[in-house]
C-alpha cells in the first residue's frame, strides 16, 4: 500500500498534475484505502495552515517585493560595481557580490534570477562576455538567495521539520559565503583564460557615492540576523518588520514607490503566497497518511539495513536528492520527504538543521538542471539563450557548486559554529 501511494505521487506529478491537486487527490485515495471518514481530510487540510509561522512567507515575499519595486537592485549593482569592478572579469565579479547581496533582501532564487539576468546580462556581453557563461553564472549565483537568509524555503522546512527558523537563517549564512567564493574563484579563473576586461578603476570616492545610496537596503538583512541573534523576534515578528522598514525606505527614503505599485504588489504577493499555502493544505493530509502507513519507519528500516554509518547516508541522500529535484519542485519536495526523513536523521545523530541546509542547496542544485530546471528556463527566456548552450557553459559551474555540496554535507560545522 505505501509503496503504491508514493509511486502514484510521484507518477501524477511527472505526468504534469499541479503538485496540490497531486497530493489532494492521492490524500483520498489513501483516506479511503485505510477506512478513514473523509471529513478528516477537510480537517488536516484546515489544520495543516493554521501555523504562526507560516505567515512570515507572504510577509519575506512582500518585504522583498517592495525594495526591489524601488529600485533597490539597480543601486546594489552599481555598488558592487564600484566595490569589485576594478577585478578582472569584473562585471562577472558583480554578479556574484549583488546575489550575495540581493539574497539578504528577497529569499527569493526566482526573483532574484529574473531580475540578475535583466539587469546584467545584457551589461556583461555588451562587454564582451560570452553569452552563455553570463547567463549560466547568473543562474548559479541565484542558488544563494534561498541559502542566505531570510529564505522562504527555510520558513517551509523549519516548520516541518519543527525546528528553529531562526537557527536555520544563521545557518545559512556561511555556507551562502563559501557557495559565493568558490563561484568568484571559478570567475577569476575563466576571466585570466578568455581575458575578460576590467570594469572600470577602483574609485574610494564611487564607492561611497553608492553605498551612501544602497546603505538602507543592506540594513535589512542586518536587522533580521541581530533579531534572531539576541532573541528580541519571531521569524513572523521579523517579516513583519521587514515589510514595515521595506515600505518605509521605498516610500519615503528613495520616494521611488508609489501607491499603485504597492497596491499591485499586494495584488501578485497574495497570488504567489497563496500558491504555496495551498502546496502546504494539500501535504497536510498527505504527510499524516504517510505517518498511519509508517513510511517513516519504513525509510529508517531500509536505509539502515544498508548502511548505519551516518556519512555514507549523507552521501545517499545527496544523491536522491539530486535526482529528485531534478523532476519535482522544490517546496513539495521539502513538504513530502521532510517528515519521512527526520526519524532516520534523528536516528543517526544528524543535525537537523545542517541537514536543512544540506538538502536546500541540493535542491537549489536540481533548479538550474533539465527537465524542471525553473531557473535555467527564467534566465534562457529572458536572456533568449539556447538550453543546449546553457547546458554546455554551465558544466564547470555545475562543478563547482557540486564541490561547494560536498564541503557543506561532511563540514557541519560550517552551518552551526553560530548555533547554541
Amino acid at each position: 500500500m505505501l509503496f503504491f501511494i508514493i509511486l502514484l505521487l510521484f507518477t501524477l506529478i511527472l505526468l504534469g498534475m499541479p503538485i496540490a491537486l497531486a497530493m489532494m487527490g492521492v490524500s483520498v485515495i489513501s483516506i479511503i484505502a485505510l477506512d478513514i471518514p473523509m471529513n478528516v481530510l477537510a480537517q488536516r487540510v484546515s489544520s495543516g495552515v493554521q501555523s504562526f509561522p507560516l505567515l512570515a512567507i507572504p510577509l519575506f515575499m512582500l518585504a522583498g517585493g517592495i525594495m526591489n519595486k524601488s529600485g533597490i537592485s539597480e543601486r546594489l549593482f552599481d555598488f558592487c560595481r564600484a566595490l569589485v569592478g576594478h577585478l578582472r572579469g569584473g562585471l562577472a565579479h558583480v554578479n556574484v557580490l549583488s546575489s550575495v547581496l540581493m539574497a539578504g533582501i528577497s529569499g527569493s532564487s526566482l526573483a532574484d534570477c529574473a531580475a540578475t539576468t535583466r539587469v546584467m546580462v545584457p551589461q556583461m556581453e555588451k562587454h564582451g562576455y560570452d553569452r552563455g557563461f553570463s547567463v549560466v553564472l547568473t543562474t548559479s549565483s541565484a542558488t544563494l538567495s534561498p541559502i542566505i537568509p531570510p529564505s522562504i524555503l527555510m520558513v517551509v522546512y523549519g516548520w516541518q521539520a519543527n525546528i528553529s527558523i531562526g537557527d536555520l537563517f544563521i545557518a545559512g549564512i556561511l555556507p551562502g559565503l563559501l557557495i559565493a567564493f568558490l563561484l568568484t574563484a571559478l570567475i577569476t579563473a575563466v576571466s585570466f583564460f578568455k581575458q575578460y576586461p576590467k570594469d572600470s578603476a577602483f574609485n574610494r570616492a564611487r564607492v561611497y557615492k553608492t553605498l551612501k545610496t544602497s546603505i538602507w537596503a543592506l540594513f535589512m538583512p542586518v536587522i533580521i540576523i541581530v533579531g534572531f541573534r539576541m532573541g528580541i523576534f519571531t521569524v513572523t515578528e521579523v517579516a513583519a518588520i521587514a515589510v514595515a522598514y521595506s515600505f518605509v525606505v521605498g516610500k519615503y527614503v528613495y520616494g521611488s514607490l508609489s501607491w499603485k505599485q504597492l497596491g499591485e504588489l499586494l495584488v501578485s504577493t497574495a497570488k504567489e503566497a497563496s500558491s504555496i499555502l495551498i502546496i502546504i493544505a494539500a501535504s497536510a493530509p498527505l504527510s499524516w497518511s504517510l505517518s498511519i502507513l509508517q513510511a517513516p519507519q519504513e525509510v529508517v528500516s531500509w536505509i539502515t539495513s544498508i548502511t548505519d554509518n551516518p556519512w555514507v547516508v549523507l552521501l545517499l541522500l545527496n544523491l536522491s536528492l539530486l535526482v529528485i529535484g531534478m523532476f519535482m519542485e522544490t517546496i513539495a519536495v521539502i513538504i513530502v520527504l521532510v517528515p519521512i526523513l527526520i526519524p532516520l536523521l534523528n536516528s543517526l545523530d544528524i543535525s537537523l538543521v545542517h541537514f536543512g541546509i544540506v538538502m536546500l542547496f541540493n535542491l537549489l542544485i536540481g533548479q538550474i538542471t533539465p527537465p524542471l530546471g525553473v531557473l535555467m528556463f527564467v534566465s534562457c527566456n529572458i536572456a533568449r539563450l539556447d538550453t543546449l548552450h546553457f547546458l554546455r557553459a554551465s558544466v564547470p559551474f555545475f562543478l563547482t557548486l557540486l564541490a561547494a555540496l560536498l564541503i557543506i554535507t561532511y563540514a557541519p560545522s560550517l552551518s552551526l559554529v553560530f548555533i547554541d
